[in-house]
């Protein structure tokens, strides 16, 4: 005869529901620390990349001046949500001729600090100096992460 004995213990195959339920809470966790630390970490890029723009289209309203573009002098005039190009002595709402950038919806410009409290940065002709110097101030409109432009009275901007 047999001598062999069934035994008695029977193993479970897979996985029983409460196993699958910590290894999806785990995973869960995982995806929104990830998510957060990425989503930072895009809104800091974003901040970046407005705040190059912002500086590109002051060294373009100074270089355009400077090269007589148009036997003109440009400016640069800034809003909360907005920086507008354009050419002449002042800047005129609506012009055609304006250049409009708008600012990613997470960024604003939150603080203009220029000479005589106004918000247009405009160059001389011959010398690409400005008498509007001073600071403007990018920031995310969520949270406390900001960029500061300073704009000498040499009108070369500079990002602090």
């Amino acid at each position: 005869m047999n001598s062999f004995k069934k035994s008695t213990y029977h193993f479970r195959e897979g996985f029983s529901a409460l196993e699958l339920l910590a290894v999806i809470a785990i995973l869960g966790i995982i995806v929104t620390l990830t998510y957060t630390s990425f989503a930072s970490l895009r809104r800091g890029k974003n901040l970046d990349t407005e705040t190059l723009s912002v500086l590109s289209l002051l060294e373009k309203a100074r270089a355009d001046t400077l090269g007589a573009k148009g036997a003109s002098q440009y400016g640069v005039h800034f809003e909360t949500t907005k920086a507008v190009f354009f050419s002449g002595g002042t800047y005129v709402s609506g012009n055609a001729s304006n250049i409009t950038m708008i600012l990613n919806p997470l960024i604003q410009i939150s603080s203009i600090n220029l000479t005589g409290g106004g918000a247009e940065v405009i160059f001389d002709r011959l010398s690409g100096k400005t008498e509007e110097a001073g600071t403007l101030t990018l920031s995310l409109v969520s949270a406390s992460s900001s960029k500061t432009i300073a704009i000498g009275a040499t009108g070369l901007p500079e990002i602090q």
